[in-house]
């Protein structure tokens, strides 16, 4: 009657589970928490060496999963699906498709989320953002007015610094922190916030038009746009939507239940729109506004996958190397 959850860190994704949940099972309790991967990390590894096993599974970061399988912590996914179309992997594109891990057994990445810096079109134009795409980011007339969720804490804004580094190279990224001063900020909502009252211009980081809704509603005039679906600028994510199990779980008849309600069809198309990041599965629409839509047959560059673990682990530390150094 009860399950325990390690929920997502995206707020619309957590209401939407936990309420969706509620509905289509109110005799089976949800226990939710949510951390950070770091601190989920060690509080595993606590519980576990004085055998407490706590856990049943997780809607969170994928390279918090990767971690914990490689310490054995997780179990394989695939024995959990029941219903026909998500053991289907045509469901899915594919196996490779949707397992993120390199053993393609205990990652499962629910989301296709486009991830472009996004940009307040009162002060900087699209044509520019058009001709320019990343390199806008080095343009001298916004120096100040870039805003990063911090790569150097857990959180949407990580990925970009592998996204920056490969798409802009070492030099590229260190004139964005040092010649152009991009702020570093602790919280996407920070990100977000500044962003709707216009004193970010560009943001790094989050889906920020996803998370405007409060701001909008409260009569907040803003027009904020991704740079754009073209490879060059994006990274195909998974939304902090991850999905493995645990071994040794305390209510592992409700974790089958969970993981087949999660990834069933109608589930999947309400996170979907709740979130504002497109499913892996095959058989529903894009919910994307257009400009972070996929095209179709475009290669992305996906940089939660375990094989760019270390590229991905190397680019944050080269942006904290080159904070420590001063401006010229």
């Amino acid at each position: 009657g009860t399950l325990v959850l390690d929920s997502p860190p995206n707020i619309e994704m957590r209401k939407y589970v936990q309420e969706g949940w509620a509905k289509a099972y109110p005799k089976i309790a949800l226990s939710v928490s949510t951390s950070p991967g770091t601190q989920f990390i060690a509080r595993i590894r606590t519980e576990r060496s004085v055998d407490k096993y706590l856990w049943d599974v997780s809607v969170s970061s994928v390279t918090t999963a990767y971690t914990l399988y490689h310490e054995g912590v997780l179990d394989p996914l695939q024995p959990e699906f029941v219903l026909p179309d998500v053991k289907d992997p045509a469901t899915w594109g594919g196996w490779d498709n949707v397992f993120m891990d390199q053993a393609g057994k205990y990652v499962f990445g629910m989301s296709a989320a486009l991830k472009s810096p996004y940009y307040n079109t009162a002060q900087v134009a699209p044509d520019k953002v058009a001709q320019l795409g990343l390199k806008t980011l080095l343009d001298p007339a916004y120096k100040g007015k870039i805003l990063w969720h911090d790569p150097l804490v857990s959180g949407s804004g990580q990925t970009f610094a592998y996204v920056l580094r490969t798409r802009l190279g070492d030099d590229g990224l260190r004139q964005l922190i040092l010649d152009q001063k991009v702020v570093f900020m602790a919280q996407q909502d920070q990100v977000v916030e500044a962003m709707a009252r216009g004193v970010g211009w560009i943001g790094i980081g989050p889906f920020v038009r996803a998370h405007l809704d409060p701001y909008l509603a409260a009569g907040v005039k803003v027009d904020v746009r991704a740079f754009g679906n073209d490879p060059a600028m994006n990274e195909m994510g998974t939304g902090g939507a991850g999905l493995y199990v645990y071994n040794k779980r305390p209510h592992p008849n409700a974790t089958r239940v969970f993981v087949n309600w999660i990834l069933s069809k109608d589930v999947q198309l309400g996170l979907a729109n709740a979130t504002l990041q497109d499913s892996r599965r095959q058989d529903l629409p894009s919910v994307s506004e257009p400009e972070r839509q996929p095209i179709k047959g475009a290669h992305y560059l996906e940089t939660q996958r375990e094989e760019h673990a270390r590229d991905l682990v190397d680019a944050i530390k080269f942006v904290g190397e080159v904070r420590k150094k001063p401006a010229p």
